[in-house]
């Protein structure tokens, strides 16, 4: 079936929706982001459009990711004390006011401090929790999640995620940044390659993934999810924390169980990975993940064609501007950055995105597609 052409009529905005990270977004990103964002009158809804783009390729237009403005609606539920501790709730729920920078988890017992000039929170290095993970349990118990009332937030909820954006339950750190976590990033290497060790950190990856997957069931039981989205650095300025026959051995094995799960219930599975990581890509993908953004110090266009036939997407966090441009020169950036790169499985994940590029860069690329057959 033909696609219904372009009409400028898909820029008529028809409601608004209250932007779960706002307070994240003004205190990390922009101090005057607005707190809802604009619903339009799209032929189909953003979530339709990722589940296109996810599975056939072949979306209406190029979606967009980020923490505001754009194609997904970004769910840390407060629920979860991680992402109270981390400074990062993203919900329905009125704002929390944050009175100290360092507060206590009860998910291992740890203590995380928030870094404002990084918009981030971290365990403070020098006193890890597990000094050795072959025998982890005198040291730590995995969570249970029976204490939490997963219908109560639902329901405080229920107006936030009734939206036509991509619905991401986000929050949880992975595999290796909870290792990180517990050990300190030193000892957390050592322990992926110390053969008196891997067996126990696989021992608790086993079970720590098992945790996250019922976090992410009891989730989807009580709301309307569409993805996932995972916290996972695996890299630093310059390069990877581990080899790829590392990240082979002792991350892809549960992250895939995490996929996997993931992908059983219907949804989609974004990483979200700092670091230089461009040579642990294969892994992203043997792990069957569905996309990833890259921080600019990749070369994500590079990713992009050399990867352009394998099974993920990759997000795009800069697109440089020229300063003080006018609209005129926006609409043709966009115009020439379709036209250079709308081949590939792209989509965008800028911070601060500039509406009249994201308007050009959505119709250019909603003429383009419409050629497609539904």
């Amino acid at each position: 079936m033909s696609r219904i052409p372009f009409s400028e009529d898909e820029f008529r905005v028809i409601g608004e929706h209250y932007i779960g990270s706002a307070v994240v977004f003004k205190r990390n990103v922009n101090k005057d982001a607005p707190a809802y964002e604009p619903i339009y009158n799209r032929p189909i809804t953003a979530k339709e459009n990722f589940r296109l783009f996810y599975t056939t390729r072949k979306p209406y237009w190029i979606p967009s990711t980020g923490w505001g403005a754009c194609d997904m609606n970004q769910f840390r539920p407060r629920i979860l004390l991680e992402n109270v501790v981390n400074h990062i709730v993203c919900d329905g729920e009125d704002p929390i006011e944050y009175t100290d920078l360092v507060m206590k988890s009860d998910w291992f017992d740890l203590e995380w401090e928030f870094v404002p000039v990084t918009g981030g929170a971290t365990v403070r290095p020098g006193f890890p929790k597990v000094p050795d993970m072959s025998h982890w349990e005198d040291y730590i118990s995995i969570p249970s999640l029976d204490q939490l009332d997963f219908e109560d937030s639902a329901r405080k909820n229920a107006r936030f995620l009734d939206t036509p954006q991509l619905n991401t339950l986000s929050g949880v750190a992975g595999p290796w940044e909870r290792l990180i976590s517990l050990m300190d990033v030193a000892d957390a290497a050592m322990a992926l390659i110390d053969e008196d060790q891997q067996e126990g950190v696989k021992r608790f990856f086993d079970q720590y993934t098992d945790m996250i997957i019922d976090y992410y069931r009891r989730t989807k039981a009580t709301c309307p999810i569409d993805a996932i989205n995972i916290h996972d650095d695996w890299g630093h300025q310059n390069g990877p924390f581990f080899s790829l026959d590392t990240a082979r051995e002792m991350l892809v094995p549960y992250l895939k169980k995490l996929t996997d799960a993931a992908h059983e219930m219907g949804l989609f599975f974004d990483l979200h990975s700092c670091g230089k990581n461009e040579r642990l890509v294969p892994a992203y993908i043997e792990a069957g993940v569905d996309s990833w953004s890259p921080q600019p110090i990749n070369d994500v266009y590079m990713l992009a064609e050399q990867y352009k036939d394998a099974p993920i997407a990759f997000g795009v966090q800069s697109i440089p501007l020229p300063e003080n441009a006018s609209e005129t020169q926006l609409r043709e950036a966009a115009d020439e950055w379709f036209e250079t790169y709308g081949h590939l499985n792209l989509m965008t994940s800028l911070r601060n995105p500039n509406p009249v590029f994201m308007n050009e860069l959505y119709k250019v690329s909603r003429i383009a597609f419409s050629k497609y057959e539904d």
